[in-house]
């Protein structure tokens, strides 16, 4: 997978659209993401998980603002595409992603470069 964002002026944020597919099923549903290297794992709106039915199939403890609390993980193919809307998302894709491929972010002549390749 090759992913390229630009963005005129300084991007605050790494938004793309994304497609999220239940292994079991075989459902997919199209989400807004957002690249996270703050986040140590991705995680997704419950809204998702109940429409494409998803089953738990683990247990993780994550550590946020508000404290820590343990949350059902779920397995789903992702497949992403690039696309300029910064504002809104469903789905925050953290370092458990970024780290299977090639992350780069570059500002130059005022604009932002975001490159993924997986």
């Amino acid at each position: 997978m090759n992913l390229t964002i630009r963005h005129q002026g300084f991007a605050k944020k790494i938004i793309c659209n994304a497609q999220i597919t239940s292994i079991d099923s075989g459902k997919s549903i199209k989400v807004t993401a957002m690249w996270d290297t703050g986040a140590t794992r991705s995680l997704i709106n419950d809204n998702i998980v109940k429409k494409l039915q998803l089953k738990a199939i683990n247990l993780a403890i994550i550590k946020h603002v508000a404290g820590t609390e343990t949350y059902p993980v779920y397995s789903a193919a992702l497949k992403i595409v690039p696309f300029p809307n910064i504002h809104t998302f469903d789905m925050i894709i953290g370092m458990d992603i970024i780290t299977l491929g090639k992350f780069c972010i570059e500002n130059k002549n005022s604009n932002s470069f975001f490159s993924f390749k997986c």
